[in-house]
């Protein structure tokens, strides 16, 4: 099973999943609005967190050890909640149409398909070294406003314990797998949420036209003043909205 943090109970149980370079903390500030209602089952990807040292960076290996954590953790109904790069992972385990599923929420979410972006931005993020400085450049350019200091320093303390195989796998591979052919339309309700002023990935027309023309049931939220980095920068309009959807199911 992948490292991780549980707490809570209750059904559907959350399942939260990071951004590149996040890890299980990355929803540290969010998961007190949550766990009161759900169990919050938060994850560390291959290749991050204190899965640092787990192999598997293809997003079907980042599905396949997200599914065996789910049920060595025994949950029956869930929420998958995918954050950029994690997005496309939720995406594509959905398509397997797993038992437990009841529903997705996508959080800034890289699109199905190549996610935009320039050889210019791949070369400067596939230089990445993990020291303090690029650490803190690259927080500071995701979360776009200023975090709260001390969840930027997780933030940056994450960023700085990540494989380097495993960041730029992503940035070569992962963000360029293309699945928009493989998903077709599925049949879970679905939120995907917008930072308004997240510079990260695709705006909401981008996303309405690409990830949610695979869910009919799908809608779009937008969080005034919210960068990229929205479980630590708005942690209590996102865990709102988020309640409001399982509520919803």
């Amino acid at each position: 099973m992948l490292a991780n943090s549980q707490q809570g109970q209750g059904s559907p149980a959350f399942v939260l999943m990071h951004f590149l370079g996040g890890s299980h903390r990355t929803w540290s500030a969010a998961v007190p609005f949550l766990d009161r209602r759900h169990h919050c089952l938060a994850l560390d990807t291959p290749g991050f967190g204190d899965s640092a040292e787990v192999p598997g960076y293809s997003v079907t290996e980042m599905a396949d050890r997200v599914d065996e954590s789910i049920r060595a953790a025994g949950l029956k109904r869930c929420i998958l909640v995918g954050h950029s790069m994690t997005g496309k992972v939720a995406v594509v385990l959905a398509a397997r149409r797993p038992d437990y599923l009841a529903g997705l929420i996508l959080v800034a979410p890289s699109p199905p398909g190549p996610q935009p972006m320039s050889e210019a931005d791949r070369d400067r993020q596939r230089a990445y070294d993990r020291s303090r400085e690029q650490a803190e450049a690259f927080v500071d350019e995701s979360s776009f406003h200023p975090l709260p200091q001390a969840l930027r320093e997780v933030a940056i303390g994450d960023a700085r314990q990540v494989n380097l195989q495993a960041w730029k796998a992503w940035v070569d591979q992962g963000s360029r797998e293309d699945w928009s052919a493989r998903i077709g339309s599925l049949p879970y309700p679905v939120l995907l949420v917008c930072g308004a002023d997240d510079q990260q990935v695709p705006g909401p027309d981008e996303q309405a036209r690409t990830t949610l023309a695979h869910f009919p049931e799908g809608r779009i939220e937008l969080i005034q003043g919210a960068g990229h980095l929205m479980p630590l920068q708005t942690p209590q309009a996102l865990a709102a909205l988020m309640l409001a959807f399982a509520a919803g199911l």
